[in-house]
């Protein structure tokens, strides 16, 4: 009888582990971008997101104008591109720009939007940085306004590199907003 009970205690004990440790792996639920449509233009493969309403356009370098990218709401330049994309004379086409640029799987945005600085190695994603940095000057006072995105738990999955891609469409959109209400 005393080793029934002692059975019992054992599974009692381990299922309450077991659903506690459950609960402490549950993957967060993010959330996804619901607002309008948005136009994006992408050097290099576009990426695999969620939401159905954002559209993307491949786009070379050498269409990097301000009138090529005037029907687009932003530019993402993907990571196999980022060395070429911080080669001097693009800097101005970023900091000349209407709309804002986004640079996947860099920690700062320095190596596009300072001539003297070249992209490597040191400024690409690494744990504890940002995965994903935008930039975009002020036409009015010339202000370079910038934006980070991180990744949940600095992991380095599917998910969450989707869920960066939902929070800058958000950021795109507010974005939007803003410009439209100053037209």
């Amino acid at each position: 009888m005393e080793r029934l009970k002692g059975k019992r205690y054992l599974c009692f004990i381990l299922l309450i582990l077991t659903v506690a440790l459950t609960a402490c792996t549950s993957s967060p639920s993010f959330e996804l971008y619901e607002g309008n449509s948005l136009r994006i233009a992408v050097v290099g493969e576009p990426p695999e997101v969620k939401e159905e309403q954002i559209i993307f356009t491949e786009v070379s370098f050498d269409e990097m104008t301000s009138e090529e990218l005037k029907s687009y709401d932003a530019v993402f330049i993907r990571e196999d591109n980022l060395s070429e994309a911080s080669e001097s004379h693009y800097a101005d086409v970023y900091l000349n720009s209407t709309i804002p640029f986004f640079f996947i799987s860099a920690k700062n945005h320095i190596p596009f939007t300072v001539k003297e600085t070249k992209y490597d190695e040191n400024w690409s994603w690494a744990a504890g940085n940002s995965y994903a940095v935008g930039v975009l000057k002020s036409q009015e006072d010339g202000t370079l306004k910038s934006w980070n995105y991180g990744l949940y738990n600095d992991k380095k999955t599917t998910d969450n590199i989707k869920d960066v891609y939902s929070r800058i469409f958000k950021s795109i959109d507010e974005l939007k907003s803003i410009m439209k209400k100053g037209a």
